[in-house]
């Protein structure tokens, strides 16, 4: 028996339902980006490949801004800069400027979340594309505050790395300071980076804060509002 040959028909109707499901969207190349993430670690020229994903995750981060209660004018102008001046650092190797640029990059990220919380918050019923928006908006405030790690690596390198034994001072990549913002978020614990300036230490304090905060009022008003969403109406 002949089997029938394979069609695009799948794809593309994944495509569409992207389109209509922004929040989804941005889950799906917030996950690819930390597929690629790793292939793309530990050199200058990964930096810059580094910068290249993240323009795609900048530019879904944008359109889903667009569609929120929210400036998406905004968001733009921080990602353009961010992006920017990182590619400047990736090229030169100024600090000043990897420092700013790890500002905007933070910055976008928590325009975007705060959007998309918005976004979540204003009215009293639960879509599915809000059940996306939540674990998107998780990935969102992750990537915010790794880059906020990265900034504080720039001005202390001894942030997140121990000095060597022949005097060095190596520093964290981007996968592990990713790797301990998303433990730090989730409170499921450091593992084997820890902070060791008072500055990084406060910084990791507030992820923690924060990451709490997150799932206790935002990821849990979405389940009541689920729940009253499900519940069979009264005679």
């Amino acid at each position: 028996m002949k089997l029938p040959s394979p069609t695009l028909a799948p794809f593309v109707h994944f495509l569409a339902s992207l389109r209509r499901s922004p929040s989804r969207a941005l889950l799906v190349v917030q996950f690819l980006a930390l597929l690629l993430y790793p292939l793309a670690d530990g050199s200058r020229a990964g930096q810059i490949a580094t910068s290249v994903i993240s323009v795609g995750v900048l530019g879904v981060v944008v359109w889903m801004v667009h569609r929120s209660p929210r400036e998406g004018w905004f968001a733009a102008l921080l990602a353009v800069l961010a992006v920017g001046l990182w590619c400047a650092y990736s090229l030169d190797g100024g600090k000043g400027l990897g420092v700013t640029g790890s500002l905007f990059y933070a910055a976008t990220y928590f325009y975007a979340a705060y959007s998309l919380i918005s976004y979540m918050m204003q009215d009293e019923h639960t879509t599915n594309d809000e059940l996306w928006a939540a674990a998107a908006t998780f990935m969102l405030l992750v990537e915010a505050y790794a880059w906020l790690f990265v900034a504080t690596q720039l001005l202390q390198p001894g942030a997140f790395t121990p000095m060597a034994a022949n005097g060095s001072q190596p520093v964290r990549s981007w996968v592990e300071l990713l790797f301990l913002s998303g433990a730090n978020f989730s409170a499921t614990g450091l593992s084997d980076i820890v902070p060791l300036t008072p500055f990084a230490r406060m910084l990791c304090i507030i992820e923690q804060w924060n990451g709490v905060m997150y799932l206790a009022i935002v990821v849990a008003r979405l389940a009541s509002m689920l729940k009253l969403r499900q519940r069979p109406p009264q005679a």
